[in-house]
């Protein structure tokens, strides 16, 4: 039921939707997502950390396609009774990273309701034709990430994490990554996505996954906010050692594109989706 036109290159389904902009060989990314009292935030929490997860995720969203981000809106639902400092400090928590990646924000809206909402909305722009998709791995990839999963929630991560934007940037450039996509469902649900979108299926080796806690953890707990990404053989030793140049830490190899559409194998045995779904009993 979503509309379409000649300058939409990517609809639902990706990180961010990807239009052209023609005449200027360039490409906009756009993308929205809310946070909700009492579902991705406590209502005690520093509200500046909450500010920093209201954004971080939609910059998390820009980054997963390669693109510089760009703009900035935030539409707010509070209850009468929040006291107006405690927006104050949400607005400083969002503008706070806002600042440090360049993507203002330059306007919004404010309604009632029962419960503190932000939702936010982010456009980036990257060179037409070169955003990162899901849907680009193929058979015998390497399969990568970022940063270590896991344990987000109970180390205050969800709310405290930098979003991959330069990682994502520097990746793109390199030309030698076939998908990508950031990882908020935890890595066994977000891999399917990937998998299905790109008509193939993987197998993941629990001693290369970095991992804060249990391998369990990094499979399903979520909120991890970095990116996964594949790469093809011959690319991926030349890969890691330009990004060790430029972030001096490891891109781990955590494994490979293969199997039947949408199977994800673990030192193999299959394993299942537990990611949190919004409408589920």
């Amino acid at each position: 039921m979503l509309g379409s036109h000649a300058d939409l290159r990517v609809g639902a389904g990706d990180d961010c939707a990807v239009c052209r902009i023609p005449k200027l060989g360039l490409d906009q990314v756009f993308t929205t997502d809310p946070i909700i009292e009492g579902v991705h935030f406590q209502s005690l929490e520093n509200p500046e950390r909450i500010g920093n997860k209201a954004v971080g995720r939609v910059l998390s969203d820009i980054a997963a396609m390669g693109a510089v981000p760009q703009w900035m809106l935030v539409n707010v639902v509070a209850p009468p009774t929040l006291e107006f400092q405690i927006l104050e400090k949400v607005y400083t928590g969002m503008g706070a990273l806002c600042e440090r990646f360049g993507a203002p924000i330059i306007g919004g809206d404010v309604a009632r309701g029962e419960k503190l909402e932000l939702h936010v909305f982010g456009t980036g722009l990257l060179p037409q034709g070169s955003a990162l998709l899901r849907s680009g791995a193929v058979e015998g990839d390497a399969i990568l990430v970022t940063g270590p999963l896991g344990g987000s929630f109970s180390s205050g991560h969800h709310l405290d994490f930098v979003p991959r934007v330069d990682e994502g940037v520097f990746l793109r450039e390199t030309g030698w990554v076939n998908a990508m996509m950031d990882l908020s469902d935890g890595l066994a649900t977000d891999l399917r996505h990937i998998l299905n979108q790109s008509g193939v299926g993987a197998a993941l080796y629990s001693e290369q996954i970095p991992v804060n806690g249990s391998v369990e953890a990094a499979l399903f707990d979520g909120e991890d906010f970095e990116l996964l990404l594949m790469a093809s053989d011959q690319n991926v030793k030349k890969l890691q050692e330009l990004w060790r140049q430029r972030f001096s830490r490891e891109l781990p190899v955590i494994g490979r594109i293969e199997g039947s559409v949408g199977d994800v194998r673990l030192d193999g045995g299959f394993i299942e989706s537990k990611a949190f779904e919004h409408f589920s009993r």
